[in-house]
């Protein structure tokens, strides 16, 4: 991204909060987009947006950094709808099932039924645990930055987080009993 050298060297108030937060919400923007081509696209829009809103300056961080997620987040769904096709399946995702020719048919199955069968645990969150656990581990998000996109405090979502890791916890301990009867 070579838009962090151009705007970090200025040292402006936009520029330290590209050198934070660009990292994570270049990630998010990956996972929504589903390149990185177009994640630095719309990266670049975002922090543009913010140098042309005259009162993002007089904005305190945290409303700035509330403003960028907000921002990111309808410039993601702008870019989709713009592009008015499913994102493809990224290869590098992929990439060791095709280049290792050791894998046995047996572990691809086991791996997913296991992914099959975590997929049924996280059906059973509440629609706030499943975001909040999704932008933990799929988007790398630290708390702070979770509570900010979904609007709560950081205390509520590190609760919110451990309730559905403990429930999940619970879920697969019960299946392993299950399982060793």
């Amino acid at each position: 991204m070579e838009l962090s050298h151009k705007v970090a060297a200025d040292g402006s108030p936009v520029g330290r909060l590209y050198e934070q937060h660009g990292p994570a919400l270049f990630a998010y923007l990956s996972q929504q987009t589903g390149s990185h081509e177009a994640a630095e696209d719309v990266l670049v829009e975002v922090f543009v947006a913010a140098l042309e809103t005259e009162r993002f300056v007089r904005m305190s961080e945290k409303e700035q950094v509330s403003w960028l997620w907000r921002v990111t987040r309808n410039k993601a769904v702008d870019a989709y709808r713009r592009s008015q096709v499913r994102r493809g399946l990224d290869l590098s995702l992929v990439a060791d099932y095709i280049d290792d020719k050791e894998r046995s048919p047996e572990l691809i199955m086991l791996q997913r039924e296991a992914s099959a069968l975590l997929q049924t645990y996280l059906d059973r969150l509440s629609p706030g645990q499943r975001r909040a656990i999704q932008l933990r581990f799929a988007h790398g998000l630290r708390s702070s930055e979770i509570a900010t996109l979904m609007g709560k405090r950081e205390g509520s979502v590190r609760s919110l987080m451990a309730r559905a890791l403990n429930f999940l916890r619970t879920l697969y301990e019960k299946e392993q009993e299950e399982a060793h009867l």
